[in-house]
């Protein structure tokens, strides 16, 4: 009789101490993905990002049964949206990378759902640290900004840290408890170009070479200013001529103009797009047309015959 006495008396204790036990915390935390370009976005280049869930126990006891339970729902400050100003960038919040477990929409989960536990691997060696992951779902054409949302999830959680006989949880705890997510994306600036080689043709004289018009197409992301240049090229020189050279290195005189044909353009005078009334439009294929004028010396002494290069860049500065 003795020993039941002394059972049902270490039992008790136990339970009574179970309230007490806070072996479950939560915390705010963050889910920043990889910073990437206007063009990624609306490429669909961002990678998803994975983090605490801001829910975590410890202890070398805890113990699966069916009783327990950790169900996550989630709010969202912005609707599951990443904003900036007035742009935005949809995402999905879930429990797993693929997105089977969304908690989107009002979702429940449960992480203790033995099929997520399996799939997860996050009850190991007496801890449980549950894990969110965000994807964008979306590609919008955005102007660059930091964008932002705010996650809360809320917990209902019971957890078991100790079976008695009989397989009865002797040490649980349980509780609601919320987390705040901060979600973010910085998207950068970036620019592309369309720029096709030059050719002046052939002629018997330096001063047969006709004049040559022709264009680049530039754009950059919605709403960012920029300007365009053409650098030196391999001369290292623009005023009063850039340079082409042989195979021998003697050079054939030319230059590059604005579309006026006598502003020489280089990178000390770069053509804002500002001023010809236009910014960025994003365009995943460049729209914006920008004329040069291209013309070999014609005073020059004359040259021997063969093929002349020279490799110039399109320069854009935003």
């Amino acid at each position: 009789m003795s020993l039941i006495v002394r059972f049902i008396v270490l039992l008790g204790a136990l339970l009574a101490a179970s309230p007490a036990l806070a072996l479950c915390s939560v915390a705010s935390g963050a889910l920043t993905f990889t910073p990437r370009s206007t063009y990624d976005v609306r490429e669909s280049r961002v990678d998803g990002v994975a983090g605490s869930a801001g829910f975590t126990c410890s202890g070398s006891l805890i113990s699966i049964i069916s009783s327990n339970r950790a169900r996550a729902t989630a709010t969202s400050t912005n609707g599951f949206t990443l904003r900036s100003g007035g742009a935005s960038i949809p995402y999905r919040l879930s429990a797993d990378a693929a997105g089977n477990y969304a908690l989107n929409g009002g979702a429940t989960i449960d992480y203790f759902d033995p099929a997520l536990l399996s799939l997860l691997g996050i009850l190991n060696a007496g801890s449980f640290n549950p894990t969110i992951n965000a994807a964008v779902t979306a590609a919008p054409n955005v102007p660059p900004g930091t964008y932002t949302d705010i996650v809360t999830i809320r917990w209902d959680y019971a957890i078991c840290h100790g079976i008695g006989l009989g397989g009865l949880c002797i040490l649980s705890e349980t509780g609601t408890a919320s987390a705040a997510i901060t979600v973010t994306l910085v998207v950068s600036a970036d620019c592309r170009i369309a720029a096709p080689n030059l050719s002046f043709g052939a002629a018997p004289l330096v001063s047969g070479f006709a004049t040559v018009r022709q264009a680049v197409a530039v754009d950059c992301s919605l709403g960012t200013a920029y300007s365009v240049a053409f650098s030196s090229g391999g001369s290292g020189l623009s005023r009063p001529w850039r340079a082409m050279r042989n195979s021998a290195g003697k050079p054939l005189y030319y230059n590059l103009y604005r579309s006026d044909g006598t502003t020489i353009w280089d990178e000390t005078s770069p053509l804002a797009a500002s001023t010809l009334g236009v910014a960025g439009t994003g365009a995943t294929t460049p729209l914006q047309l920008y004329g040069y004028v291209a013309r070999i010396d014609p005073s020059q002494a004359a040259v021997g015959a063969g093929s002349y290069t020279d490799t110039v860049s399109v320069v854009v500065t935003f």
